[in-house]
Protein backbone atom coordinates (compact mmCIF):
# COMPACT_ATOMS: atom_id res chain seq x y z
CA UNK A 1 0.00 0.00 0.00
CA UNK A 2 1.18 3.87 -0.64
CA UNK A 3 1.67 5.76 2.42
CA UNK A 4 -1.85 7.57 3.34
CA UNK A 5 -3.89 4.05 2.79
CA UNK A 6 -5.78 3.25 5.78
CA UNK A 7 -8.59 0.69 4.81
CA UNK A 8 -8.98 -1.46 1.41
CA UNK A 9 -12.76 -1.20 0.94
CA UNK A 10 -12.46 -4.66 -1.72
CA UNK A 11 -10.43 -6.54 -3.32
CA UNK A 12 -9.58 -3.88 -6.84
CA UNK A 13 -7.93 -0.90 -6.12
CA UNK A 14 -10.56 1.72 -3.94
CA UNK A 15 -9.20 2.47 -1.08
CA UNK A 16 -10.13 4.66 2.11
CA UNK A 17 -7.47 7.71 2.08
CA UNK A 18 -5.77 9.69 4.89
CA UNK A 19 -7.02 12.93 3.90
CA UNK A 20 -4.15 14.67 4.66
CA UNK A 21 -2.01 12.52 2.55
CA UNK A 22 -3.70 13.17 -0.83
CA UNK A 23 -1.83 15.60 -3.44
CA UNK A 24 -5.45 17.74 -3.24
CA UNK A 25 -5.13 18.97 0.59
CA UNK A 26 -3.62 22.04 0.18
CA UNK A 27 -7.03 22.93 -1.93
CA UNK A 28 -9.19 21.27 0.09
CA UNK A 29 -7.64 23.41 2.77
CA UNK A 30 -7.54 26.40 2.04
CA UNK A 31 -11.87 25.97 0.24
CA UNK A 32 -13.69 28.37 2.30
CA UNK A 33 -16.44 25.63 2.31
CA UNK A 34 -14.23 23.35 4.42
CA UNK A 35 -13.43 23.78 7.68
CA UNK A 36 -10.45 21.26 9.36
CA UNK A 37 -10.11 20.07 12.57
CA UNK A 38 -8.12 17.72 14.68
CA UNK A 39 -8.58 15.53 17.15
CA UNK A 40 -6.67 12.85 19.05
CA UNK A 41 -4.10 15.02 20.27
CA UNK A 42 -3.40 16.12 16.52
CA UNK A 43 -3.63 12.66 14.80
CA UNK A 44 -7.15 12.53 13.72
CA UNK A 45 -7.96 15.55 10.79
CA UNK A 46 -11.52 15.95 10.17
CA UNK A 47 -12.82 17.96 6.81
CA UNK A 48 -16.61 19.20 7.30
CA UNK A 49 -18.36 20.56 4.10
CA UNK A 50 -19.50 23.74 6.11
CA UNK A 51 -23.21 24.41 4.00
CA UNK A 52 -24.74 20.99 5.79
CA UNK A 53 -22.00 20.15 8.24
CA UNK A 54 -21.47 17.20 6.84
CA UNK A 55 -18.06 14.80 7.68
CA UNK A 56 -15.80 14.74 3.91
CA UNK A 57 -14.38 11.05 3.54
CA UNK A 58 -11.81 10.59 0.90
CA UNK A 59 -10.99 7.36 -1.66
CA UNK A 60 -8.47 6.65 -3.94
CA UNK A 61 -9.13 4.81 -6.91
CA UNK A 62 -6.96 3.19 -9.55
CA UNK A 63 -8.03 2.59 -13.41
CA UNK A 64 -7.80 1.37 -16.65
CA UNK A 65 -6.82 3.11 -19.09
CA UNK A 66 -9.82 3.40 -20.68
CA UNK A 67 -11.32 4.40 -17.61
CA UNK A 68 -9.34 7.18 -17.37
CA UNK A 69 -9.83 8.82 -20.65
CA UNK A 70 -13.55 8.91 -20.70
CA UNK A 71 -13.22 9.77 -16.78
CA UNK A 72 -11.37 12.76 -18.13
CA UNK A 73 -13.79 13.92 -20.89
CA UNK A 74 -16.62 13.52 -18.15
CA UNK A 75 -14.64 16.08 -15.89
CA UNK A 76 -13.84 18.26 -18.67
CA UNK A 77 -17.75 18.55 -20.22
CA UNK A 78 -20.09 21.63 -19.78
CA UNK A 79 -21.57 21.46 -16.43
CA UNK A 80 -24.87 21.54 -18.07
CA UNK A 81 -24.19 18.41 -20.20
CA UNK A 82 -22.59 16.98 -17.12
CA UNK A 83 -25.31 14.33 -16.26
CA UNK A 84 -25.65 13.04 -20.25
CA UNK A 85 -22.17 12.73 -20.18
CA UNK A 86 -21.96 10.01 -16.83
CA UNK A 87 -24.77 8.32 -17.96
CA UNK A 88 -24.22 4.85 -16.56
CA UNK A 89 -20.46 5.11 -16.69
CA UNK A 90 -18.87 3.23 -13.48
CA UNK A 91 -14.71 3.41 -13.60
CA UNK A 92 -13.60 -0.29 -12.80
CA UNK A 93 -11.07 -0.18 -10.18
CA UNK A 94 -7.62 -2.35 -10.92
CA UNK A 95 -4.79 -3.16 -9.20
CA UNK A 96 -2.09 -0.90 -10.26
CA UNK A 97 -4.03 1.33 -12.57
CA UNK A 98 -2.88 3.40 -15.45
CA UNK A 99 -5.28 6.37 -13.83
CA UNK A 100 -6.17 7.62 -9.78
CA UNK A 101 -8.54 9.23 -8.83
CA UNK A 102 -8.67 11.35 -5.55
CA UNK A 103 -12.18 11.74 -4.35
CA UNK A 104 -12.97 13.46 -1.42
CA UNK A 105 -16.93 13.12 -0.73
CA UNK A 106 -19.33 14.97 1.84
CA UNK A 107 -21.12 11.88 3.56
CA UNK A 108 -24.43 13.39 2.21
CA UNK A 109 -23.49 13.66 -0.58
CA UNK A 110 -23.73 17.41 -1.20
CA UNK A 111 -19.64 18.08 -1.65
CA UNK A 112 -17.71 16.11 -4.38
CA UNK A 113 -13.98 16.94 -5.12
CA UNK A 114 -11.80 15.01 -7.59
CA UNK A 115 -8.44 15.23 -9.10
CA UNK A 116 -7.22 12.59 -11.46
CA UNK A 117 -3.47 11.58 -12.18
CA UNK A 118 -1.88 9.02 -14.58
CA UNK A 119 1.04 6.86 -13.96
CA UNK A 120 4.26 8.41 -15.75
CA UNK A 121 7.64 8.43 -15.37
CA UNK A 122 7.69 6.72 -12.53
CA UNK A 123 5.01 8.24 -10.64
CA UNK A 124 1.33 9.65 -10.71
CA UNK A 125 1.09 12.88 -12.23
CA UNK A 126 -1.97 15.07 -11.72
CA UNK A 127 -4.08 15.87 -15.60
CA UNK A 128 -6.61 17.70 -14.33
CA UNK A 129 -6.76 20.73 -11.45
CA UNK A 130 -8.70 19.79 -8.65
CA UNK A 131 -12.67 20.24 -9.52
CA UNK A 132 -14.99 20.66 -6.97
CA UNK A 133 -18.98 19.89 -7.22
CA UNK A 134 -22.06 20.76 -5.22
CA UNK A 135 -25.65 20.03 -4.78
CA UNK A 136 -27.18 17.74 -7.47
CA UNK A 137 -23.84 18.62 -9.42
CA UNK A 138 -22.00 16.48 -6.61
CA UNK A 139 -24.78 13.75 -6.31
CA UNK A 140 -24.52 12.92 -10.12
CA UNK A 141 -21.07 12.86 -10.02
CA UNK A 142 -20.71 10.96 -6.49
CA UNK A 143 -22.72 8.43 -8.34
CA UNK A 144 -19.98 6.57 -10.21
CA UNK A 145 -17.55 6.39 -6.84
Amino acid sequence: MRGGETNIINKEKITMANIKQLQMWNSICADARISISKSLFGLRTTAVYNPTNSVIDAQTIEMSPADGEQLKRILTTEREKLAQAIGNFRPKPVANGNYMAEVCISRDRAFFAILLHQFARMSYEPVTDVITFEGDEARAVGQMF
